[in-house]
Parts: C-alpha cells; sequence; structure tokens
C-alpha cells in the first residue's frame, strides 16, 4: 500500500524523483471539454492537373429555336430555250391571192384543171379570192422545217357551192420510213354552209411531229355533186 506524500508534487518531482516513483500512477480523469478551432492554415501548393477522364454521355437536344426571316430572292434566271418557237403560219399562200395558171402559188394538184380561182362576190373570206375545188380534185401543199416532238395547229375556211359538196383535210408527217398521220378534219356533205359570205372556220391540233420528221403534207379532198364545189380560203398551219 502506497501513500500521497504532498511534497512529491510536480514541482518537486525533480528533487523527489525516486519518491515520485515508487507510487503507482492513478485512473485516468474523464476528458476535458474540446477546444474552440485553431485558425485555418496556409494553403498548400496545388498539385499536379490528373488525366483526362472519359466523356459523359450526350445531353437531351435543346428546343428548337425560333425559325429565322426569310432572304430576299435572287435575280430570275436566263429564260430557258423553246424547243416549240412559234414560227407564224408555215402554209406559203394560204390566203390564195397569188394563182400560177389554175392553180394557186405554191400548191400542187393531181387534177389542175379542175381546180380555179375564184373572186366572185360573196366566194372570198379575206383578200382578192379563194380557190374552187371540183369533185375529186385533190389541193396539196409540202411543207418543210417541222420540229420533232411538237404539235402545230391547223385551220382554214370553207364553204360550199351547193348541198351536196364535203372535204377532207388531212395532215401527214413526213418521214423516211413513211408517212405519219398528224390530223384530219372530216366535212360530210350537208354540212358545210351554202349562203353567199357564209364560210365557217375549221381547227385542229395535230399529233406531235416524229423525231424523224422531215417535213408535213397537207391535202383537201373533195367530194361534190354534179356541178358543184368548194370554196376554200385562208389555210393556216402554225
Amino acid at each position: 500500500m502506497f501513500f500521497y506524500d504532498n511534497r512529491c508534487t510536480i514541482n518537486r518531482c525533480n528533487r523527489c524523483v525516486s519518491i515520485c516513483k515508487s507510487f503507482t500512477q492513478g485512473p485516468r480523469g474523464a476528458t476535458g471539454p474540446t477546444g474552440l478551432p485553431g485558425p485555418i492554415g496556409p494553403q498548400g501548393v496545388q498539385g499536379p492537373t490528373g488525366s483526362t477522364g472519359p466523356t459523359g454521355p450526350t445531353g437531351a437536344q435543346g428546343i428548337q429555336g425560333l425559325t429565322g426571316s426569310t432572304g430576299s430572292t435572287g435575280a430570275t434566271g436566263p429564260a430557258g430555250e423553246d424547243s416549240c418557237p412559234f414560227a407564224g403560219n408555215l402554209v406559203f399562200n394560204g390566203d390564195m391571192e397569188l394563182f400560177t395558171g389554175n392553180i394557186p402559188t405554191g400548191w400542187t394538184s393531181t387534177t389542175p384543171t379542175e381546180i380555179g380561182e375564184m373572186n366572185a362576190p360573196g366566194r372570198v373570206h379575206t383578200g382578192e379570192a379563194s380557190v374552187n375545188i371540183g369533185n375529186g380534185d385533190v389541193l396539196t401543199q409540202e411543207i418543210s422545217g417541222i420540229n420533232p416532238g411538237c404539235m402545230y395547229e391547223f385551220s382554214f375556211f370553207a364553204r360550199g357551192e351547193g348541198l351536196q359538196v364535203g372535204v377532207i383535210a388531212i395532215v401527214n408527217f413526213l418521214t423516211p420510213g413513211g408517212d405519219v398521220l398528224g390530223a384530219i378534219i372530216n366535212v360530210r356533205q350537208e354540212d358545210l354552209p351554202t349562203d353567199n359570205r357564209n364560210f365557217s372556220y375549221y381547227r385542229v391540233f395535230t399529233t406531235p411531229a416524229p423525231i424523224n420528221v422531215t417535213g408535213v403534207r397537207i391535202d383537201f379532198n373533195v367530194t361534190a355533186e354534179s356541178e358543184q364545189s368548194l370554196d376554200l380560203d385562208d389555210v393556216s398551219f402554225s
């Protein structure tokens, strides 16, 4: 059993080490309250940058912005080339004002003696003359300068000198392989006007001209009874 000698206090321990060593340490007392934190120390030196991490997944698409204003209209480009330009009336002497003998100049016929110039009052559509064609007569003209793939307008004015008069007008495209029908106008007997100064107008559009077209031929075929005949004027192919 040991006794405490108050002579061996902390201040005196250095002088009585032997006495202090002879005492046994008592049990530890309760921990005192934590003191206030000390001041923050200075920031240390920044370490080296680490390696780049992997790219994260793509985020969701944002909301679409408002549509911008429309820009100004650009300049108009040059006009394209028309593959079927209008060339006017391609028929020569379609108004029947010129005659070579009995036949209108520029036309031909298989029965030239049965065809003649007509300039009587009421039997001319325009100008000074028309052409008169009798039964079985054929009046023909061939035209060059036809554009492949193009459609054409064919027209004429006609009247009957008598009731029993009819006419079939045929347009044939000419090709190296033969004729190709382009259009036909068939006016039956008794369907033509017969009054003086009363001409009917007939018109049709052709089918597109063949790719290998070299020209076109127009034929007027007349049928008439007895001395009756057809007055024809102002033929056009354009």
